[in-house]
C-alpha cells in the first residue's frame, strides 16, 4: 500500500548547521546547501563531508554558480543567497546527472531562463523528472533550458525508486506549500535518517557567519570567557 507523505515548506528562510553521515551522497549534501539558497537563508553542512576533495570543489563551484556566497572552512561549507525580493539571477552550470534536478528546482526560482547541462550523461534525459516535479524546461543547444516557477499540483510526486526525484522534491516543496511524495521508501532505503536531519534543519532558525559553526550567543560567551581570563 502507498503512502503518501506531506513535505514540508518552509515558512521562513532555512538558516541552520546540519551534518552528514556515512550513507550521504553529493545529491543529499547539495540538497541540504541548496535548501538555504533557495528559501534566503543560510545553510552550514559540517566536516567531514564524506566527499573526495574533487567532488567537494565541484559541489562548491556548483552552488556558487547560482549567484550563491559558498565558503569553506575548517567548520563545513556554508551556502548563503545573495538573492533580493526572493529571486535568484539567471544563471547557467554543468552539473553531474546525480543532482541536475536539484539545480532545476533552483532554476525555478531565477529571474529568467536557466541552462543546464550534464557531466557525465545526457542532460535531456532528466526531463521526465523535472515534468513529475512541475518544472517547465526543454531541450536547448548547449543543455536544458528551465523556465521560472513551478507549476502547482495536486498530484504526488512518485519517485519511482529514484532517490534524485525524492531529493528535489523535498527541496521544491520548501517553496510550493503543499507538497506531497508517493512514498519515503526510496529515501529511507538510501540515506537512513535524513528526512529528521531534514525536518531538524528547518525548524533550526540559526543565525550563522558564513564560515562559521559558532551562533551569536557562542561569540558573547567567548569574549566573556576572555574577559575573565
Amino acid at each position: 500500500m502507498t503512502t503518501i507523505i506531506d513535505l514540508p515548506w518552509a515558512a521562513i528562510p532555512v538558516r541552520g548547521r546540519t551534518t552528514v553521515s556515512r550513507h550521504d551522497s553529493l545529491a543529499s549534501t547539495t540538497a541540504l546547501l541548496l535548501a538555504g539558497v533557495v528559501t534566503g537563508g543560510t545553510v552550514m553542512v559540517r566536516e567531514p563531508l564524506n566527499l573526495d576533495p574533487g567532488t567537494a570543489r565541484g559541489l562548491r563551484a556548483a552552488i556558487a554558480s547560482t549567484g550563491a556566497y559558498v565558503v569553506a572552512s575548517a567548520d563545513g561549507v556554508t551556502a548563503t543567497t545573495r538573492a533580493t525580493a526572493g529571486e535568484l539571477p539567471q544563471f547557467r552550470c554543468s552539473v553531474p546527472a546525480e543532482v541536475l534536478p536539484l539545480y532545476a528546482v533552483v532554476a525555478t526560482r531565477a529571474a529568467g531562463e536557466c541552462v543546464l547541462s550534464c557531466t557525465d550523461g545526457i542532460a535531456g534525459e532528466a526531463l521526465p523528472i523535472l515534468a513529475e516535479l512541475g518544472i517547465t524546461a526543454r531541450d536547448g543547444e548547449t543543455g536544458l533550458v528551465v523556465s521560472p516557477g513551478l507549476a502547482r499540483t495536486d498530484d504526488a510526486v512518485a519517485p519511482g525508486g529514484d532517490v534524485r526525484v525524492a531529493l528535489a522534491a523535498l527541496l521544491a516543496a520548501l517553496v510550493r506549500p503543499g507538497g506531497r511524495l508517493c512514498d519515503s521508501a526510496v529515501l529511507d532505503a538510501a540515506l537512513p535518517g535524513f528526512l529528521e536531519r531534514w525536518n531538524a534543519l528547518l525548524h533550526a532558525d540559526e543565525y550563522l557567519l558564513p564560515g562559521s559553526a559558532l551562533l551569536p550567543g557562542d561569540y558573547t560567551k567567548r569574549s566573556s570567557s576572555e574577559i575573565g581570563h
